[in-house]
């Protein structure tokens, strides 16, 4: 029921999965409930199944890897709001489908992309989803 709210994300100066630092989608997919952040100035500690979604700008270095079919999709939310955009199905499904994504439990946000943002939101937000 809340406005969204403009933060700062304390990403980890190094990434447990390669050499480089931490990833906004590894912050938000990894074992941690509670992420550290902050919003005008003052830090908070914020339980990651409480956020509805994440938006940062595209990044033109995101490019889909070889075997991902890329979907478009509408996610209608808990709050009655609605994105639209593409959702990025990985290998190895003989026959992926939007609700494989969706029903993937080891991953609690989805990443949906638009022209100029990228967003993840969290599934358990997702009222339905509308394949195209």
């Amino acid at each position: 029921g809340s406005e969204p709210e403009e933060h700062v994300i304390f990403l980890a100066p190094a990434s447990d999965r390669h050499a480089l630092s931490e990833t906004l989608e590894e912050y938000l997919q990894g074992d941690r409930q509670s992420l550290p952040m902050s919003s005008a100035g003052i830090p908070k500690i914020v339980n990651k199944e409480h956020i509805l979604w994440v938006r940062v700008p595209s990044d033109p270095r995101g490019e889909p890897e070889e075997h991902t079919l890329i979907k478009e999709t509408i996610l209608e939310l808990v709050d009655g709001s609605r994105l639209e955009g593409y959702v990025r199905i990985g290998a190895p499904l003989i026959h992926p489908r939007v609700s494989d994504l969706m029903n993937q439990s080891e991953e609690l946000f989805i990443r949906l992309d638009e022209s100029d943002a990228i967003y993840y939101i969290n599934k358990m937000m997702v009222r339905f989803a509308l394949p195209r």
